[in-house]
């Protein structure tokens, strides 16, 4: 029967530093994947929202020029009706 030879500690001190860089470098991988994902994710969010909020405004502006109104508002900046419509308004009106 063959001896087994336990670890010395120099072996120990280079199993512990080969672990440690093995764990460093997975880290740095993760960290690099992880940003790279949760950058994603927030541009992603910022876009619906954007989207979102230019819909609602410009189903708000579509409501404004079919009620005839002079003016309309688009993200707080007051927009003038184009003068045909305008036009158009006041024969339906009379």
């Amino acid at each position: 029967m063959a001896a087994v030879e336990a670890l010395s500690s120099s072996d120990i001190t280079k199993v512990g530093i080969i672990v440690i860089v093995g764990l460093v470098v997975i880290g740095i991988l993760l960290s690099i994947v992880i940003t790279a994902i949760v950058g994603r994710i927030i541009v992603l969010v910022v876009v619906v929202v954007l989207g979102v909020l230019v819909w609602q405004q410009r189903g708000h502006v579509k409501d404004q020029i079919e009620s005839c109104h002079p003016s309309a508002t688009f993200f707080g900046v007051h927009i003038d009706t184009p003068q045909s419509i305008q036009n158009k308004c006041h024969e339906a009106r009379n």
